[in-house]
């Protein structure tokens, strides 16, 4: 065999070793993006408004819905979706407005929050749960009974907390609704109350029977678990966002470094020539918050680094 010929077979040999190399490749990305376009996210909390299309026409987004990447959504103003990666232990928030799909909105969210495998799936258990289900406002003095992953124990420690915010001669609840009783948060959190009607935030001076949601501003680089509890001068109390049996807190979830409207649990300022005062309380990782329809006492042992957001109301 002479030499051009020893060539041409060289040059053919490594261009067949070339082009199945770049098959290989393209098998490979096309396999890689197969995965990534299949992946799973499990929708774990919805606050606002937020929809899903199927086919040309779009219905509610809800918890324990499966995403895929090309699912498309619409979220709306002041709307929050949290989904749960179970294949990463991950969790996502999206709050970006209007339509777009699960894929760009993961590509646009902020970093997400790391969890390890044994709590992830404890919550994609409660999640599924008839418990977490359950939701409703406890009536004063009664609190929901929870079973959970982290200990019922844990939840005194948020007592503990608002108890070291009190003066001691008077009731913690007491104590914290006086304005000269200054209440220093652990965390940047935040809320007003927003009329129904107007869709602006509401004057502390207040009509009788005017209608409102809360909206809530998380200013940490966490998501935070929120509830807001209503005291009056008589001090009757009342939880504003509902609970649930489960205590799993998921539809009460305020992404990181973000602003979410509770629509759709309103309530009416009913009682005329009142004053009441509303208690935001923020954590990091769900508690029973059905604990402060209870007479808040402290033990005096540990504290849960906590947010509060106080705000005085007056009826007209």
């Amino acid at each position: 065999m002479n030499e051009a010929m020893k060539m041409k077979k060289n040059v053919t040999m490594k261009t067949k070793a070339y082009s199945a190399l770049r098959l290989w490749a393209v098998v490979f990305a096309f396999m890689t993006c197969s995965m990534v376009s299949a992946a799973d996210y499990l929708v774990y909390s919805v606050v606002g408004t937020a929809k899903i299309f199927e086919g040309s026409k779009t219905v509610s987004l809800n918890a324990r819905k499966t995403l895929s990447a090309s699912s498309k959504l619409v979220i709306g103003k002041e709307s929050a979706v949290t989904v749960l990666d179970e294949a990463n232990s991950k969790m996502y928030s999206f709050t970006t407005e209007g339509t777009n799909t699960v894929g760009s909105l993961l590509k646009a969210a902020k970093a997400p929050k790391n969890l390890s495998k044994q709590y992830l799936s404890y919550m994609v258990k409660q999640l599924f749960s008839k418990e977490s289900k359950n939701l409703s406002h406890p009536s004063t003095y009664m609190q929901v009974t929870a079973t959970s992953y982290r200990a019922t124990a844990r939840d005194s420690f948020l007592l503990n907390r608002l108890a070291s915010m009190a003066e001691m001669t008077a009731s913690v609840e007491n104590s914290l609704i006086q304005p000269k009783n200054i209440l220093s948060s652990d965390m940047d959190v935040r809320f007003d109350l927003v009329s129904c009607e107007t869709g602006e935030a509401i004057d502390p001076e207040v009509d009788v029977f005017t209608n409102c949601y809360v909206r809530v501003t998380n200013g940490t680089m966490e998501p935070l678990y929120v509830n807001v509890l209503d005291i009056d001068d008589r001090g009757n109390k009342y939880l504003v966002l509902p609970v649930d049996e489960a205590a799993t807190c998921a539809h009460l979830l305020v992404p990181a470094q973000s602003t979410v409207a509770f629509k759709s649990e309103p309530f009416e300022f009913s009682e005329p020539k009142s004053r009441e005062t509303f208690l935001l309380v923020a954590t990091e990782e769900p508690v029973d918050f059905s604990i402060l329809m209870s007479p808040i006492r402290g033990n005096g042992g540990d504290q849960m680094k906590s947010g509060i957001y106080r705000i005085s109301y007056h009826t007209k």
